[in-house]
């Protein structure tokens, strides 16, 4: 009798043991399955670079500016911008950057404009190529101090904006990159070809108005390059001090058209020289700027009745202070500049005070005081407020 029991309790024994033997085989069998899919999902993901969503970076600032007492505009909100920066790294050594600048017009227009739009190929430590459009490497205002949040002031240095004597961009190859010195000390450059600016030379009911289009274009109908670069040197982490300079040659168009230059008007010879420097110490920063275009003299110069034929000069500098009240948010700042070029209605001095509020380093209310004093007897000085509230991110 014993042993009838015991059969059918071996019976189940065996049975459980089988069927955990299937249900683990069962279960490795699943498991096996998963991580195949999972294999099979990740080169998936990898051959659709869908992890480089990691990768992107999203920076960039924004602005509203407000204007009143100028006898040359009136009282009101004058700009709301938006100007969002992109950098997506593909790999370690190659680099995206790319910024859009969204402002409402004085229409209540959206324009929308490629303030720059490069490729970057990190080539080592010490050297990156820059293929696209870059800001001009010329000066230091322009790649480095243009954003609002960043500019001390409501309002760019007299002649460092559209229609003055410092180049905006260009549309080209850079080298750029850093250098180790000795001890503390650090250097950087940047050199570059380029499309290069052309001279426009407008005439309207007999009055001739003479401007460097610097902004990059991608027509390039004299054929030329322009070749430049920059030089900064620090000595000690707290001063740089910056040499720049350009040489080729470009085309004379009338009416802004650049992409179409004016017929038979020859090539002229153009130069850039800059000088900068900046020493920053404690909340103390002090940095000034001087930057010259020049474009030869051509007897053969027939435009606007020859009136172009002679040497040209597009010269501008400013000199700034800011100092910041230690322990608060408070920051005072002035600044004086000066634009000279071959129009006499566009030559003038500059000055400006103002005062700063910082709700943080990259959220600031600044006010600022300016007077221009034109050159021209027949233009009266314009005086007047300008406030602005500009976040970076």
């Amino acid at each position: 009798m014993k042993r009838n029991r015991l059969i059918p309790l071996s019976l189940v024994v065996s049975a459980l043991a089988s069927g955990t033997i299937l249900a683990d085989e069962h279960t490795q069998s699943k498991i096996d399955s998963l991580e195949s899919r999972l294999n099979a999902l990740q080169k998936q993901v990898d051959g659709n670079n869908l992890d480089s969503l990691s990768k992107l970076h999203l920076a960039g600032y924004s602005n509203v500016d407000f204007i009143a007492g100028s006898d040359n505009q009136e009282d009101g909100f004058t700009n709301a911008r938006f100007a969002p920066i992109f950098h997506f790294q593909f790999s370690d050594r190659v680099l995206f950057e790319g910024e859009l600048e969204i402002e409402t017009d004085e229409d209540g227009e959206t324009e929308i404009a490629v303030e720059y739009s490069t490729i970057d190929l990190i080539l080592n430590d010490y050297v990156a190529l820059v293929a696209g459009k870059f800001l001009s490497p010329i000066g230091q205002f322009r790649q480095n101090v243009h954003p609002s949040w960043i500019n001390k002031l409501p309002t760019a240095p007299v002649g460092f904006g559209h229609g003055g004597a410092a180049p905006l961009s260009d549309l080209g190859l850079q080298l750029r990159g850093g250098i180790p010195l000795s001890g503390s000390m650090r250097a950087n450059y940047a050199t570059y070809v380029s499309n290069g600016p052309t001279l426009v030379v407008d005439v309207d009911d007999g009055d001739i108005e003479m401007e460097m289009e610097t902004e990059a274009a991608t027509s390039n109908a004299d054929g030329n390059m322009v070749y430049g670069g920059r030089f900064g040197f620090l000595p000690i982490p707290e001063i740089e001090l910056g040499l720049s300079g350009a040489i080729g040659k470009i085309g004379v168009a009338e009416e802004h058209a650049v992409s179409e230059l004016s017929a038979g008007e020859p090539d002229r010879d153009y130069t850039v020289i800059g000088v900068d420097a900046i020493y920053n110490w404690s909340t103390l920063q002090l940095r000034g700027e001087f930057i010259q275009q020049s474009v030869g003299s051509d007897s053969g110069s027939t435009i606007a009745g020859g009136a172009a034929t002679g040497d040209l000069d597009f010269t501008t500098w400013y000199v700034q202070a800011a100092y910041r009240l230690p322990d608060t948010k408070w920051e005072g700042v002035v600044r004086y500049g000066d634009l000279d070029t071959p129009n006499e209605d566009a030559n003038r001095s500059q000055w400006s005070a103002g005062i700063n509020y910082l709700f943080a380093n990259n959220v600031i209310l600044k006010a600022a005081y300016t007077v221009d004093n034109f050159d021209a007897s027949g233009i009266d000085e314009d005086n007047r407020v300008n406030v602005q509230l500009a976040y970076g991110f």
